[in-house]
């Protein structure tokens, strides 16, 4: 029944979309069928030029295999196809994932990457449209390549696997959202019926939650790899390094029906800290989350960060907690400013910003240059890496606060975003990353298009302007590369 609904919602979305013509241009169709229009630009550019390798370079039209060369864009943009009804693309695709050999690689594999990227989209791809060799190629993943990273003294995974040689390498340091591997496995027992691997994924944590910090549910992101305990600076952050940690203990609760409380009570701790040590008011009553490191607050923040929001209002829905809403709701607003205040309209991969308590509390460490002062005057933040990386983390949470609470106005702040990559990232041949979102007169494209923007940015913006029905948030939990796995008990969450 659930194949025969997600057949009717994407039958409802392309039969709407394909009368574009008739419909305004603020529209729900209209957009829906822009968007749909952007992945396929993106992927004619990668299709001529980079079939086979990991990523496009869309400006020289060549291309670059980061992620080992098994074709991450490939894997990436599985499930969006089904969800746009790309049935041409898809079934090319299916042909090529078939016939790819993981231990044919040059260069270690990431293990966090490798299975958020790869095997993430071979299980949500399933979950949408079940094919018995996308499960093949799941299992031949974790064998060959995932499961040897586990092969350590305590059975914490190695950051890096010698693939050929189907060993962990050895390194003195691993970052925290690297343990984040759980949810992955976690469907990856359910759809098999084999237990070992949920509990391979989900002992990492139970180590994690008995170690020292602190700051109460916060960890540092930099750990011993043979200790397994937390470095003694203990540097916090919900950015890069910290973000899928945090962004997995919900969804893992979720995912496995309620059937667990550890992960559950250590995300509660997470948001508590994170609204007690973390949050920081800005000059103009932004709302932002710093960083830490030992007693100091740093005014730090980023486009990575901004997936909270939504993995707050998840939780908010989810548990009945009001006080998360206003938590989530305080830091959607200040990080869809980003980008409606630059003067690209694209968010800065990293930004600071003018406590209203900086001056007069010694802890909070933000020495302001006159020229910084400036910018924040102008943009109510500071950009300080100016970079736009095709990332969707704040689009990820339009896409929760518009399925949660109904509201149009989140539709209209997406299409903002959707406008400003249209007019500054798109290239003969594709998209691509930003070198300064504040020269908005020159051509400012670094010839880079990420694998995410297929599974992530166009997803999100897709399903923003698609039927609520489609990938219900009541049936579905996304992983961090957006690939949705199914929920074995519906949950009610969305408006």
């Amino acid at each position: 029944m659930r194949l025969i609904t997600l057949s009717f919602c994407l039958l409802t979305t392309l039969l709407s979309t394909s009368s574009v013509n008739a419909s305004p241009a603020n529209s729900n169709e209209f957009r829906a069928k822009q968007i749909r229009s952007a992945f396929k630009h993106a992927w004619q550019g990668y299709s001529t030029f980079a079939y086979g390798h990991d990523e496009l370079l869309p400006v020289s039209g060549s291309f670059s295999d980061s992620r080992n060369g098994w074709g991450a864009s490939i894997f990436d943009a599985l499930d969006t196809m089904i969800i746009m009804g790309l049935d041409e693309e898809y079934q090319e695709s299916l042909q090529f994932v078939a016939n790819v050999n993981w231990t044919s690689t040059q260069t270690p594999s990431k293990t966090f990457e490798t299975c958020i990227r790869y095997l993430g989209g071979l299980l949500s791809a399933y979950d949408l449209r079940p094919d018995p060799m996308l499960l093949t190629k799941a299992l031949e993943l974790v064998d060959q390549v995932l499961l040897p990273a586990f092969a350590t003294k305590n059975q914490v995974p190695a950051a890096f696997v010698n693939v050929p040689r189907k060993r962990p390498m050895s390194s003195k340091t691993i970052i925290l959202a690297e343990f984040a591997l759980q949810l992955e496995f976690v469907r990856l027992s359910q759809v098999t019926n084999d237990p070992k691997w949920e509990r391979l994924g989900n002992q990492v944590i139970e180590k994690i939650a008995r170690a020292q910090t602190p700051l109460a549910g916060l960890y540092s992101i930099s750990w011993n790899a043979d200790t397994f305990q937390p470095s003694k600076s203990s540097y916090i952050t919900v950015s890069g390094g910290g973000d899928s940690f945090y962004e997995y203990l919900l969804k893992t609760h979720i995912l496995m029906g309620g059937n667990e409380e550890l992960q559950l009570q250590m995300w509660k701790q997470s948001v508590d800290s994170m609204y007690h040590y973390l949050r920081s008011v800005s000059a103009d009553g932004s709302v932002f989350l710093g960083e830490a490191l030992g007693d100091n607050k740093y005014l730090k923040s980023g486009e990575l960060v901004c997936f909270m929001p939504g993995n707050l209002l998840l939780g908010a829905r989810f548990l009945q907690e009001p006080a998360y809403e206003i938590f989530a709701q305080e830091l959607m607003d200040s990080c869809f400013k980003t980008w409606h205040n630059s003067p690209t309209g694209l968010s800065p991969e990293s930004w600071s910003w003018m406590d209203q308590s900086s001056m007069l509390d010694d802890s909070v460490n933000a020495p302001y240059t006159a020229d910084q002062k400036y910018l924040y005057q102008d943009l109510a933040f500071i950009p300080t890496g100016n970079s736009y990386l095709l990332r969707p983390e704040t689009l990820e949470s339009l896409f929760y606060f518009y399925r949660l609470t109904g509201d149009a106005k989140y539709q209209d702040m997406a299409w903002e975003i959707f406008e400003s990559i249209e007019r500054h990232c798109k290239t003969e041949y594709g998209y691509s990353s930003v070198e300064d979102i504040m020269d908005n007169q020159g051509d400012i494209t670094s010839d880079f298009q990420e694998s995410f923007f297929f599974a992530e940015t166009l997803k999100y913006l897709f399903l923003i302007f698609s039927d609520k029905s489609l990938i219900s948030l009541d049936d579905y939990v996304f992983n961090t590369e957006a690939h949705p796995f199914r929920l074995s008990t519906s949950i009610k969450v969305q408006a």
